[in-house]
């Protein structure tokens, strides 16, 4: 049977949490002006936390992101000064993560056609607001090469065994290649699907699990580029 390669998208294909970041230096400098109350460290440590205790409301993306700035700066600085000012601030810096330009890692373009002129088949699996993920694969300029993809709302066990009943596939004859230790790695491992991890700077703190070093093996990678290693 064919092999069946699942790419992440965010941060594996094309760039992403670094515009979250840049947002998220730019309103905890922000908050400082009002308050300093908490350090600048502290500050990003809250908001990740909130992040953390909004995910089964909001999912991942850019509400969520949005709203737990919001609700950090309002617990910090009060709501008279939130109200006034940095309210309006947070949602005007908020806009670039719904519409960002789509910026493809460095090597991605060459690593999926690489892949799919040696026959695999290729599709993508991506977590996040649904309208904001459709957005960004419709957007790719290497879509052509991938047959499908799915938006799912966290990347769990189940989600890997319903993408299995919806190809028809056995997990032996897939992959899934990821920067997320905890969703695109443990999560589809536990569902019996190879794995290939391949680190990225800015992956959410959530995120970040030790790799499961059961079977099956995960392959590790620096790059992208490094994917012909593999198949």
């Amino acid at each position: 049977m064919k092999k069946h390669i699942f790419f992440d998208l965010d941060d594996t294909l094309i760039k992403c949490s670094g515009y979250f970041y840049d947002v998220e230096d730019i309103v905890a400098k922000k908050i400082l002006e009002y308050s300093q109350k908490y350090t600048y460290s502290e500050i990003r440590r809250k908001f990740n936390e909130q992040q953390y205790e909004n995910l089964e409301e909001h999912g991942y993306g850019p509400k969520n992101f949005e709203c737990s700035l919001m609700q950090t700066a309002y617990e910090i600085i009060g709501y008279d000064f939130f109200k006034d000012d940095i309210q309006s601030f947070i949602k005007k810096r908020s806009e670039i993560l719904y519409s960002n330009d789509i910026e493809l890692i460095d090597g991605a373009k060459e690593a999926v056609e690489y892949l799919y002129n040696k026959g695999y088949e290729l599709s993508i699996i991506t977590k996040g607001m649904e309208d904001v993920q459709k957005r960004r694969v419709e957007a790719l300029s290497i879509k052509k090469y991938f047959s499908d993809y799915t938006i799912v709302k966290h990347k769990t066990k189940r989600d890997y065994e319903e993408i299995l009943k919806k190809y028809n596939l056995s997990p032996n004859d897939c992959y899934m290649i990821g920067n997320s230790p905890k969703g695109d790695i443990n999560e589809a491992k536990k569902a019996g699907f190879n794995t290939v991890y391949i680190p990225n700077e800015h992956t959410w703190s959530y995120e970040d699990e030790k790799v499961d070093d059961t079977l099956p093996k995960t392959n590790v990678l620096n790059d992208i580029k490094e994917i012909k290693t593999i198949f």
